[in-house]
């Protein structure tokens, strides 16, 4: 059973012709950067932002290159027939078979495995010649079944939705303010963005958002009060960019602030949300500890309101665009390598970004229309001459990615 179900899951070890359908994407480029080091690769992201298909991209760049098929190993442990192979490494090691040639190992939802850091770890300290390329849906689940198993064996990518110049790709050949306007009403998983129809977009939506509560939040992580954790999403999207207020959200969800506290965190190791805390370095009217928090799909945040009204009918597109503009940020900051905050004083002057990168710092904000420089700037500018400001709006954006 087990073989044939790796048979059915390898189509290209019988077809030479097998054709791939997966569109390539800006993170594959890191990701290739990566198939030659001898640290596992680590693909991390919620459902069905493309881990899959980012993999088989990867299988077909190896065979494009002449990597024998025989030498490619994919398993998706969606298939839980699959788990008794990972119950035994000489067995496992068994199943991949002899080879002077290195070995590329693609295990698709490896937190579905009782023990996955344990088993890479042993796997890996083998010094086996295997390239170990895994995924997983849930940061809780990976940091709680690896831990310290992969420090310095594995290194991860975190897979997010398709970044723009992707979704301008994929929804070729409308413009790219067309492209905008569809983004900021239905998000940019990579599914909603092949659906051409906007009913259907919304059902896509639908299915996705309804897969996640189902499988990760009921089944897999096991949480028992999921009125209270769907009330809870409804509110952070109404209130998407604004100031986290634990009290206020535990008294209108009526739980605890423990609960709240808890089902953030899940929310955000699943990346559904993330928080953004705040710049500061000790002046005395600057915030320093509340965050803000933000969707990481505008689609999800418009699902969750019930409000998938166009662009122009919308009286929260100033807070769509800026969202957006944080999933943008996040999306191509590849390794994680950049600092994202935003600026807030107590009497309420803000700027919307503050970024971090290597040898540069630079303030943005955010603005739909506007086009002349916010009083923030001068305000900011006071403290912090030596920081660059920058003033985003839709116009400049998207002459920004224009091709």
């Amino acid at each position: 059973m087990i073989k044939q179900i790796f048979e059915l899951q390898n189509p290209w070890r019988k077809d030479p012709g097998f054709v791939f359908f997966q569109r390539p994407r800006d993170i594959l480029a890191p990701l290739l950067q990566n198939l030659s080091n001898d640290k596992m690769l680590g693909l991390i992201g919620s459902r069905q932002v493309g881990k899959s298909s980012l993999m088989y991209l990867l299988i077909q760049h190896l065979l494009n290159k002449k990597i024998p098929a025989t030498n490619i190993h994919y398993f998706n442990l969606d298939d839980f027939k699959l788990y008794e192979l990972f119950r035994n490494i000489p067995d496992f090691i068994q199943f991949i078979g002899s080879s002077k040639d290195k070995n590329y190992i693609f295990i698709d939802e490896i937190q579905r495995l009782q023990s996955p850091g344990l088993f890479l770890k042993e796997i890996y300290d083998l010094n086996l010649n295997y390239k170990i390329i895994f995924s997983g849906s849930s940061q809780l689940e990976i940091k709680a079944k690896t831990k310290e198993h992969m420090v310095g064996r594995a290194r991860f990518f975190l897979i997010n939705r398709l970044s723009f110049p992707d979704y301008v790709a994929f929804r070729h050949p409308i413009t790219n303010r067309e492209a905008l306007k569809e983004a900021l009403i239905f998000g940019m998983y990579p599914e909603v963005a092949l659906c051409e129809h906007p009913d259907e977009k919304k059902l896509m939506i639908k299915d996705i958002y309804q897969s996640y509560i189902e499988k990760d939040i009921t089944q897999i992580l096991q949480v028992g009060n999921i009125e209270a954790f769907n009330k809870l999403i409804t509110i952070l999207a109404i209130q998407n960019g604004s100031l986290l207020n634990i009290d206020s959200l535990a008294k209108h969800v009526r739980i605890s602030r423990a609960n709240i506290e808890e089902y953030i965190q899940i929310l955000e190791a699943t990346f559904i949300v993330k928080r953004l805390y705040p710049f500061y370095r000790n002046h005395k009217k600057e915030i320093t500890k509340t965050p803000k928090l933000y969707f990481l799909d505008t689609g999800m945040c418009n699902y969750a309101i019930n409000n998938f009204n166009p662009i122009d009918l919308r009286n929260d597109i100033g807070n769509l665009f800026e969202s957006f503009y944080y999933q943008e940020l996040l999306k191509n900051d590849f390794y994680g390598m950049n600092k994202f905050n935003f600026w807030r004083t107590t009497n309420q002057t803000e700027i919307d970004f503050i970024i971090q990168r290597e040898n540069t710092t630079e303030a943005v904000e955010i603005k739909w229309r506007q086009k002349s420089l916010p009083r923030s700037f001068k305000s900011f500018q006071k403290i912090y001459p030596e920081i660059t400001t920058k003033l985003i709006t839709v116009d400049n954006f998207l002459g920004q990615t224009a091709k």
